[in-house]
């Protein structure tokens, strides 16, 4: 019999039955959950979300390093605080120039799920555009583009895509492993109902000027242009696995033990080259901290030395990321055990409270058939 306190709501003098039908439900659903498959679903959650972070960062590179055509590189997931859908980054130039950019590391079976994807979240900046101006930039837009960045494997499906659902978004591909970005333009199998031109070359004019930079300069000086990955250590939503990164990086050695201290943190989230202003930074590392505690991987250290220890014997980074991730799919996994645990704890007592009610009128159900309903 399962060792469990029933809640407040089982009836008294069913304690006993309950802890029976419980434990029996709770058996029931664990032998049946599918722990090994769940595990590589999440491991590959998080390969995915490396994919991505990596995109950005080879996309955010050139604009980090230097300013092409002017633009630079402004900050991650403009409008994140709004809890809106948003883009993956804000290019910005001098001359009131905005490009909001979206990375792509993977591409459904059919493209054009992207597409309505990309023209929801532009709605959204064009509805916000005024936030833009006052939170982030200080200056009014003159005019606003969109780019949705791939890896090159991906750039003529979803370039064609965009051509042939008529949406007006550029396309840069990352060829990652020559280290190189570009525009890429596809010629589509059909062409877009809303062109203005009638003449086939005519229109493929239009599409070249539609799927191009305003700045011509841009174009040629995004021409095969040499990037790099590393820029976007902490976007704040992320899965929290992904972001506890940083604190691997953060992290020093103390006599054979890995620790870090809270300042170490906030200053490598704020050298992470993504403009968060001060306020942000100490909410994203309150989480950091907060989430490294609830998954085991980093406790409050009793000692001078630093302010928390990360929980583990290894100390190179390489298998402290391993721990990291071990440590976040057994959180992960025990939290859906911990589901099933309360859907039974949902089911029997329900099932015992209305056995009450059935019992006061006269009418009960047998000990079989409650044993058969709870499992």
């Amino acid at each position: 019999m399962t060792n469990v306190d029933p809640p407040e709501s089982v009836p008294e003098g069913q304690e006993t039955k309950y802890r029976g039908l419980y434990g029996k439900c709770v058996e029931h659903k664990l032998e049946g959950f599918p722990e090994q498959s769940k595990s590589e679903t999440l491991r590959e959650e998080i390969n995915v979300q490396r994919q991505h972070r990596k995109l950005i960062s080879y996309s955010i590179f050139p604009f980090v390093q230097g300013r092409p055509a002017g633009y630079k590189f402004f900050t991650a997931e403009p409008l994140e605080e709004l809890g809106v859908p948003n883009f993956d980054f804000l290019l910005w130039n001098l001359e009131g120039k905005v490009i909001f950019g979206e990375a792509k590391s993977s591409v459904p079976a059919s493209a054009d799920t992207v597409v309505n994807q990309l023209e929801e979240r532009k709605e959204i900046a064009e509805n916000h555009k005024e936030h833009i101006e006052e939170e982030y930039l200080g200056s009014e837009i003159d005019h606003m583009e969109f780019v949705v960045s791939t890896y090159v494997n991906h750039g003529d499906k979803i370039a064609k895509a965009i051509i042939e659902e008529g949406a007006e978004f550029i396309t840069w591909v990352v060829d990652a492993h020559h280290d190189e970005l570009w525009i890429r333009q596809a010629r589509p199998t059909s062409f877009p109902d809303n062109l203005e031109a009638d003449d086939p070359d005519a229109m493929l004019q239009e599409l070249d000027r539609r799927h191009t930079h305003d700045v011509s300069a841009l174009n040629g000086e995004l021409d095969r242009v040499t990037t790099s990955f590393g820029q976007a250590d902490v976007l704040p939503t992320a899965i929290i696995v992904d972001q506890l990164r940083v604190v691997v990086q953060a992290r020093r050695v103390e006599g054979r033990h890995p620790c870090v201290d809270r300042a170490d943190i906030e200053s490598y989230v704020s050298s992470s080259s993504l403009n968060y202003p001060e306020e942000r930074v100490t909410d994203i590392v309150d989480n950091l901290i907060e989430s490294g505690k609830r998954i085991n991987f980093l406790s409050e250290w009793d000692d001078e030395r630093a302010d928390l220890k990360l929980v583990s014997n290894y100390t190179a980074k390489d298998d402290l990321e391993q721990v990291l991730e071990d440590k976040w799919v057994d959180w992960r996994i025990e939290d859906m055990k911990d589901d099933l645990r309360k859907e039974c704890e949902e089911r029997i007592t329900a099932e015992l409270g209305r056995q009450k009610q059935l019992n006061e009128f006269g009418v009960g159900l047998s000990a079989e058939e409650s044993e058969d309903e709870s499992s």
